[in-house]
Formats: C-alpha cells, sequence, structure tokens
C-alpha cells in the first residue's frame, strides 16, 4: 500500500489536497499553453504562472473561509 493510499484512510487530507494541487497546476499550465498559440518553448512560464495562480486562489479560499 502506498503512502498516499495509507494517508487517506487516516484522513490525512494534505496528500489529496498536493495531488489535486497538482492536477489543477498540470491543466492550467496546458490551458495556458494552449491559449498562447501551442507556441512551444514556454513551458516553464505557463508552469510558474499557472502555480502562482493556483497558490493565490487556494490562499484566498482559506481567507473567505476562515
Amino acid at each position: 500500500m502506498s503512502k498516499e493510499q495509507k494517508d487517506a484512510k487516516r484522513g490525512n487530507s494534505s496528500t489529496t489536497d498536493r495531488k489535486i494541487a497538482q492536477e489543477d497546476i498540470r491543466t492550467l499550465a496546458y490551458q495556458l499553453f494552449c491559449e498562447q498559440g501551442c507556441e512551444h518553448g514556454h513551458d516553464v512560464e505557463h508552469w510558474v504562472e499557472a502555480e502562482r495562480r493556483i497558490v493565490e486562489k487556494h490562499q484566498n479560499s482559506r481567507k473567505t473561509d476562515g
């Protein structure tokens, strides 16, 4: 059994949250790639921008939740 599976059984949501965030970043980075004409060579820029947006979104949601 993997660490993620053990964490999920124990109700550890931080691993799940990280997986969701990674998937959100991956999806948004690909969306940025497509929006900018599918031009190769900007993968790091797209990834960093996607990370920035997802982190900002997460921080804003925590402010409104708490």
